[in-house]
């Protein structure tokens, strides 16, 4: 697994940019994170994860890293109950597979329409 060496939120771009141990660099648009939050509260206690339709102009009010695995984000809609992973944003990431930002769901280890 990919671990960050850099973790940076772009306020100005609405981006959390994050640069990977093997060189990659991950740009994830914030309202994109909110879209994929994987909390029990939006996903229900299935094991498929949906793309949730949220508002473009999502920001995120406050980033903390938990412990050396995770970020958890509070969004400007008051959401903070997503814990996001590391293995977890580098599968969002535009560069992991499917090439690009991902829609519809995660499912047995994959994304699908």
């Amino acid at each position: 697994m990919s671990s960050p060496v850099d973790v940076a939120h772009s306020v100005s771009r609405n981006l959390l940019v994050i640069t990977w141990d093997d060189g990659v660099i991950s740009e994830l648009p914030i309202a994109y994170l909110r879209s994929w939050c994987p909390c029990a509260g939006c996903q229900g206690h299935g094991t498929v994860v949906h793309r949730l339709d949220v508002p473009d102009d999502v920001r995120a009010a406050e980033i903390h890293e938990i412990g050396a695995y995770a970020l958890a984000i509070r969004f400007s809609d008051g959401h903070d109950a997503g814990i996001y992973s590391w293995s977890w944003l580098r599968a969002l990431a535009p560069e992991s597979e499917p090439p690009g930002l991902k829609t519809g769901e995660f499912k047995d280890g994959r994304f699908g329409a």
